[in-house]
C-alpha cells in the first residue's frame, strides 16, 4: 500500500500536460478560427519569432496574434496538419508539421512545412518559435496574392 501511496503523491502536481492534446488543441483552434484559443498557446514571453513563407520574421507573441487575427478574419481558407515529426523533452518540444492549404475551397491545395518549438511554461505547453516553409512559393504567392518577379 505503502508503494501505491508514494507513487500518487510522486504523480501529484508534477505531472507534466500532455504534449499531443497540446498540439491538437492548437490545431482546433486554427481550424476554428479562435484567437482567443490560439493566444492561450503562445509564449509569456516577450520574443516570439513567427516566420512565414516568404522569409519575413514576426518577432513578437502580439505580431503573431495580429497577423492570425486578420487571417481568422478570412471564413474560405482551409487547414490541414499532420504532424510528420515530434520530439518531446521535459520542458522543450518540437513538432513537425506538413499542413495542405486553401484559400477558397475550390481552390487547388498547396503545402507548407511548419515547426513548432514548444516550451512548458506555468504548467502548459505554450509555442515559443513558429517557422513555415512553403513547398511550393510560387502556389502559396498566387494564393496570397503576392507578384514574383
Amino acid at each position: 500500500m505503502d508503494f501505491i501511496y508514494n507513487q500518487a503523491a510522486s504523480i501529484g502536481t508534477s505531472m507534466k500536460p500532455n504534449f499531443d492534446t497540446a498540439l491538437q488543441k492548437h490545431f482546433a483552434a486554427i481550424s476554428n478560427r479562435d484567437i482567443e484559443a490560439f493566444k492561450a498557446h503562445l509564449t509569456k514571453n516577450d520574443t516570439l519569432y513567427t516566420i512565414v513563407q516568404n522569409g519575413h520574421a514576426f518577432t513578437t507573441p502580439s505580431e503573431t496574434i495580429e497577423l492570425h487575427k486578420q487571417w481568422f478574419q478570412d471564413p474560405n481558407w482551409i487547414w490541414e496538419g499532420t504532424v510528420v515529426h515530434k520530439v518531446v523533452g521535459e520542458d522543450m518540444a518540437m513538432a513537425l508539421i506538413k499542413y495542405q492549404y486553401r484559400a477558397k475551397a475550390d481552390d487547388a491545395p498547396f503545402t507548407t512545412w511548419l515547426t513548432y518549438v514548444f516550451q512548458l511554461q506555468e504548467g502548459q505547453w505554450r509555442i515559443v518559435h513558429d517557422q513555415n516553409t512553403a513547398l511550393d512559393y510560387a502556389a502559396f504567392a498566387r494564393a496570397a496574392g503576392i507578384e514574383i518577379k
